[in-house]
């Protein structure tokens, strides 16, 4: 293990990744708002399609024509919506992967602390001889 003063200098690192997490949930919580968002929209907007559709059988052919286009627009903005809803479900799957190597290099760190602390009270000589204080990664 290092220098035991040098492992209580490593709380700069743990600020550092508890802050880049803090941006990374930030990340996560837009990311969930919209999906919720987007929800909202387009299940009502679904039901509505779905609970008025016409009888097809009574319309004649103008009105068929543009009832079923209206319907091919608005599925196809669904279908574009629910589409942008999975590219932010994988945007919060990207981050929550960040946040866990942050937690972990938090973890190592904490770890590293508390072995200099450890060695500080027993006079420096540390039963832990292994370094678990790599200190906190840049994830960006």
């Amino acid at each position: 293990m290092g220098n035991p003063i040098y492992e209580l200098s490593k709380l700069n690192d743990i600020s550092a990744a508890c802050k880049h997490a803090g941006i990374l949930l930030e990340r996560v919580n837009k990311a969930n708002s919209s999906i919720l968002a987007i929800s909202d929209l387009v299940e009502p907007t679904l039901k509505h399609l779905i609970s008025n559709a016409p009888d097809y059988f009574e319309l004649d052919a103008d009105r068929l024509r543009k009832t079923l286009e209206n319907r091919e627009t608005t599925i196809y903005s669904t279908m574009c919506v629910l589409v942008e809803m999975g590219t932010l479900a994988m945007n919060i799957d990207e981050e929550t992967s960040g946040l866990s190597g942050v937690i972990d290099d938090i973890n190592s760190t904490v770890n590293g602390i508390n072995d200099g602390i450890n060695s500080i009270l027993d006079g420096g000589n540390s039963d832990c001889s292994d370094d678990n204080s790599q200190g906190a990664t840049n994830h960006e």
